[in-house]
């Protein structure tokens, strides 16, 4: 496994970025932290979700540098048992509202190529120019667009936006839908989507959170993922996050807006097999 390059960028200025992008032995990852609406701080650190992406970073790199990591489902599991640990000593009464996270993951040998994801990160193999895997969703994408149209037509106050989110949230939690989300709550279930090539079918691989997705997701930006490859290789994904940026900062009319943060976080890494 080889980083060819790789970039992170918060969505605001005001705040540290909730997102994180790291390679450590055979893994490569990014994790996608949850915004904290309701300013809890029961775990150390600035924020709960800060705690969380902090956490699930370090026990990453622990397992990359271990040289023992197997597969992506076998890694979900290590860090969900490690979170439910620390949780466990810090707040044994556990938590009002546990924070979550997306992640994507990808495990390389000398046998196989294997990506993993819980949440909305996306990751994309590549041979050549042509996409060759594709392990993404838009699940989550289309239930915040109904819940920001529904917020307009109920004309929602603030509050109410955030306990819908956080029920949202909880929903994604507990498996409740096709796709979930990564926490350490006591009835977490994972649901883990993976797709694995043999080293020879897949020469390059991109991981990247929903923030930065947004580039051909939203904004088209770029028209395809194939294109992004020749992108990155022409110009290097800083490049392509400041585009993405200079796209959220021009003042355009959004009579229908589909999302309640017009600016994300955002983390992503190419790798090369």
């Amino acid at each position: 496994m080889r980083v060819v390059d790789i970039t992170q960028s918060p969505g605001s200025t005001s705040e540290p970025t909730a997102d994180r992008v790291g390679f450590s032995g055979n893994v490569a990852w990014v994790i996608d932290g949850a915004t904290d609406f309701t300013n809890e701080r029961t775990l150390p650190g600035i924020s709960n979700v800060q705690w969380l992406v902090n956490l699930l970073d370090k026990t990453l790199l622990e397992i990359g540098a271990s040289n023992e990591a197997v597969d992506p489902i076998q890694i979900f599991e290590r860090i969900g048992e490690v979170t439910r640990t620390e949780l466990a000593a810090i707040v044994p009464q556990g938590l009002g509202h546990h924070p979550c996270c997306s992640i994507g993951l990808a495990v390389f040998s000398d046998r196989m190529v294997q990506l993993g994801r819980i949440g909305d990160a996306t990751l994309i193999a590549y041979q050549g120019d042509q996409v060759v895997g594709d392990v993404s969703t838009d699940f989550f994408e289309r239930r915040e667009a109904q819940a920001v149209h529904r917020s307009q037509e109920e004309r929602q106050t603030g509050h109410e936006v955030v306990d819908a989110m956080f029920a949202r949230r909880l929903e994604y939690i507990r498996g409740l839908h096709r796709e979930s989300v990564f926490s350490g709550h006591p009835e977490a279930v994972f649901k883990v989507h993976t797709e694995k090539f043999p080293p020879d079918s897949a020469d390059t691989v991109l991981i990247c959170t929903d923030g930065f997705a947004r580039c051909i997701v939203d904004y088209k930006i770029l028209r395809s993922w194939a294109d992004l490859k020749v992108d990155v290789h022409r110009h290097g994904l800083k490049e392509i996050a400041s585009r993405i940026r200079k796209f959220e900062a021009q003042d355009r009319s959004n009579s229908s807006p589909t999302k309640f943060k017009q600016s994300d976080d955002l983390a992503a890494i190419v790798l090369a097999n």
